[in-house]
């Protein structure tokens, strides 16, 4: 009995209890299966698997690739695409975020056991980063790390992070809603998404950027921040926002 957890991601339950029961032969019975981003990531954050199987042409708001760019950020596990297409445009998309492996359709038995053992094999034996070369999300390469200065009127004020609740876009102009005052500055969304450190702020929707740490309550459609502001949430974004809290869910 082998002991490595695997996840499946893929939308077509055939082909998922395929690659289950392939994978049973081989020894492996903590096998996970999700049919769609969402539960991937619930999957992802309750089990911390060893290996993910993930189906590059998955249906919703997001293909296999872009989920795989969201779970390459909450678990360090290789990745292996399942696809159909051979297509060098997806081809190209997949390699921006170094999978560990292709697998295309139809495959056999030992499609699935050649590039289980050699990812699983190649994981277990790759040498332990230096500790002194690891940096956390959270380091800055700023001097002041906990707050930022916003210019208003002829002067740089000092605005905490933990005093900013969110940012929104207006044209060629974002208004920063802080504790104290609002600030109106000219600059686009990713500019602002580049400036504020990501493990602290996310952008939610295409008009939003939101303090992580203000939220009080959400759903797929919204949130609601500590301070009574409500902000829609948009569909490509939800599984990105989902996958940065830490959240505990019956089932």
């Amino acid at each position: 009995m082998k002991e490595e957890r695997i996840l499946i991601v893929e939308d077509d339950l055939s082909i998922a209890e395929n690659i289950q029961e392939i994978l049973e032969l081989l020894g492996y019975v903590n096998i996970d299966i999700a049919n769609s981003a969402n539960q991937c990531i619930k999957v992802i954050k309750k089990y911390r698997p060893d290996l993910i199987f993930m189906d590059i042409k998955l249906k919703g708001d997001k293909d296999g690739i872009e989920l795989g760019e969201i779970v390459k950020q909450m678990v360090d596990a290789p990745l292996v695409f399942v696809t159909s297409y051979s297509d060098p445009t997806i081809i190209e998309r997949a390699k921006r975020i170094s999978p560990a492996g292709f697998i295309v359709k139809p495959f056999n038995t030992n499609d699935i056991h050649a590039i289980v053992e050699i990812v699983l094999y190649n994981k277990r034996t790759k040498p332990a980063p230096e500790a002194a070369v690891v940096k956390t999300g959270t380091e800055s390469p700023f001097l002041v790390n906990d707050a930022v200065f916003i210019k208003a009127d002829n002067a740089f004020e000092r605005v905490q992070y933990d005093d900013i609740f969110y940012i929104e876009a207006n044209g060629n102009m974002v208004t920063i809603f802080t504790k104290n005052r609002d600030y109106n500055i000219r600059k686009s969304m990713k500019e602002i998404e580049d400036i504020l450190p990501s493990h602290l702020f996310l952008r939610v929707q295409k008009s939003y950027i939101v303090h992580l740490g203000q939220i009080e309550s959400f759903n797929t459609k919204e949130i609601t921040l500590l301070q009574g502001g409500i902000i829609q949430v948009g569909r490509q974004y939800y599984n990105s926002f989902l996958a940065k809290l830490n959240t505990i869910t019956e089932s």
